[in-house]
C-alpha cells in the first residue's frame, strides 16, 4: 500500500492531478484516512457510488460514512475540499471589484461550481464594488432555495455595505431566471432601498458552469439605477 501511495504521490506532485483518474484520486486521498487493505475498499465504493472526486466531496458526510463504509476522518477530509475552494476564491477575489456583470458571474461561479443543492449567496461590497465579506445566506433542495430578505439585510447592516449581489444556482444547468426568481428579487431590492443599500445584480450559475446576470438580461425595473456597474443590455 505504502509503494501505491508513494506512486500516487509522486504523480500529484510531479505531473498534478490531472494525470491521475478519478479512481486514483480517491484513492490517494483515502492513502491518508484509512488503513490497510481498507484503503482501496473505501476507494472503489465511493468510486462506485459517485464516479467521481468531486461529486463524492460534495455530498453529505453523514452519507459517506454510513453508506460507502468510510471513516469519520475520511469523511471530514473528503467534505474540506470544496469548502476550502470556497474560502479560496472568496480570497483570491478579495481586492477584485465587482463593478461588472462580467466580474460578478466569474466570482459567483467560483463560489457555487461545487454545490450540489439550490444555494444562496451575497456579497457585501464598497462604493467602490469592492468585496467586504461573501456568505451563504440558504440552502434549499435538489431544485430550490428561497431568498430571505430579513437574511440578506442583517446581512449588508453588519458589514455596512453599500452595495448587495446575490447568486444562486440552478442545479438542472438551465441558468433562466425563474418568475419567482424576478419576483424574489424585486421584493429584496426594494427592501434593502429602504435601509440605504442598493441590490446591484443577482447572479444565476449552471451546473455547467455557465452564469447569467440577471439586470443584463431582464428589464431594469428589477434592479435601481447603479450607474457605474459595467453590463451589455440583454434581452430574455
Amino acid at each position: 500500500m505504502n509503494e501505491l501511495k508513494n506512486e500516487l504521490k509522486t504523480r500529484c506532485l510531479t505531473e498534478g492531478t490531472d494525470s491521475l483518474t478519478e479512481r486514483e484520486k480517491l484513492l490517494l486521498m483515502m492513502c491518508f484516512s484509512e488503513r490497510g487493505e481498507g484503503t482501496v475498499r473505501a476507494a472503489d465504493r465511493l468510486y462506485s457510488a459517485y464516479g467521481s472526486f468531486r461529486s463524492a466531496a460534495d455530498s453529505d458526510p453523514d452519507f459517506l460514512m454510513k453508506e460507502c463504509g468510510i471513516s469519520a476522518a475520511s469523511a471530514a477530509l473528503l467534505t474540506l475540499f470544496p469548502q476550502l475552494s470556497r474560502r479560496c476564491a472568496i480570497t483570491s477575489c478579495g481586492n477584485i471589484r465587482l463593478d461588472s456583470a462580467d466580474a460578478a458571474k466569474r466570482f459567483f461561479s467560483a463560489q457555487l461550481r461545487s454545490a450540489r443543492s439550490e444555494t444562496l449567496i451575497a456579497a457585501a461590497t464598497d462604493e467602490r464594488f469592492r468585496i467586504i465579506s461573501a456568505e451563504r445566506i440558504g440552502m434549499g433542495s435538489s431544485s430550490a432555495v428561497g431568498i430571505s430578505n430579513r437574511r440578506i439585510a442583517d446581512f449588508a447592516l453588519r458589514h455596512n455595505a453599500a452595495y448587495v449581489f446575490i447568486a444562486h444556482n440552478h442545479t438542472s444547468g438551465a441558468t433562466l431566471p425563474s418568475q419567482n426568481d424576478k419576483s424574489a428579487t424585486l421584493r429584496l431590492g426594494t427592501a434593502l432601498i429602504a435601509l440605504d443599500v442598493l441590490l446591484v445584480d443577482h447572479i444565476i450559475t449552471g451546473a455547467d458552469g455557465s452564469a447569467v446576470s440577471m439586470r443584463e438580461s431582464s428589464r431594469a425595473e428589477y434592479f435601481p439605477a447603479v450607474s457605474e456597474y459595467k453590463f451589455e443590455r440583454k434581452t430574455l
